[in-house]
Order: structure tokens, then sequence, then C-alpha cells
């Protein structure tokens, strides 16, 4: 397998970090994600690959406080509710992908991306509809690194 492509069944760690409100913990115990969590200025969510992290959520949170979630490729290609309505009732409809971006200190960095690509007007609509959606897939599994 390829570490140029992110395969369906791979594992994607997102460092939900402390003291920004992007979570709040309900007296049940229950861990509620804002959708702020997966907010990112260049409407790209930065992830980590699991297997390239040695499947260690410890990578994705390093020393700073809060926690880390956990999403499935497959599930978040799975989104495909996204759209932009345009003026004469044209419609695009998103495609979520996952693309591999390498960093110098980290090689297991992807982002989470649409096709065609969100533009600064999607950014209130579709763009903050990904971001909900990967807020509730995130809660519907238990977190990596839960928050202290």
């Amino acid at each position: 397998m390829s570490d140029d492509f992110v395969d369906d069944n791979e594992l994607l760690y997102r460092r939900i970090p402390a003291g920004w409100n992007l979570y709040k913990i309900g007296a049940d115990g229950k861990i509620e994600i804002s959708s702020q969590a997966f907010a990112d200025r260049e409407l790209r969510v930065s992830v980590d690959r699991a297997k390239l992290c040695g499947n260690n959520p410890q990578h994705t949170l390093g020393d700073k406080p809060g926690g880390v979630v956990t999403l499935l490729a497959s599930e978040v290609r799975n989104i495909d509710d996204l759209v932009r309505n345009a003026p004469g009732g044209n419609v695009t409809r998103f495609k979520i992908e996952i693309e591999p971006v390498p960093l110098f200190n980290n090689p297991a960095h992807a982002e989470i991306y649409a096709n065609p690509q969100f533009t600064e007007a999607d950014k209130r609509r579709a763009f903050k509809r990904l971001c909900q959606r990967l807020a509730q897939l995130a809660e519907s599994t238990p977190w990596a690194i839960p928050p202290i």
C-alpha cells in the first residue's frame, strides 16, 4: 500500500485543543464537539494518518492540552450532502476527499478537502456543514485520547 493515497480503511487523528470551547463535557460524561474544532482558514481540515504515526494518537496531541478524536477515511468520503446553490438554479455537489500532505516535521499530515475546491463563498454553508458532519462523526466513536 502506497503512502501517497489515503485508503478508505485508514484511521485519521484530529487534535482538539483545550481552552478554545471546542468541546464540552456534559454532566453524564458525554463529550460534545463543536464544529469549530474542524475549522480551517484554508478550508482544508488537517489530520494525521494513524498508520504513519505508529497508530499512536500521542503523536498528534504532542505535549499540548486537549484530546484526539478518530475519523475513518471511508466515513469522511461518504459525506455526500454538501452543495453550492448558484443563481439560475445551478447546483454544485461537492465530493469530499483526503490528500496526503506530508510536512517536514510531520510525514503523517493529510488534509480533508472538497472537489471542486471550496471558495470563500462556501465558508458559511458547505464548509460549515462539512465541519458539522466531521464533528458528528468524531462524536460517534470513542476519543483516541480523551481530554482531561
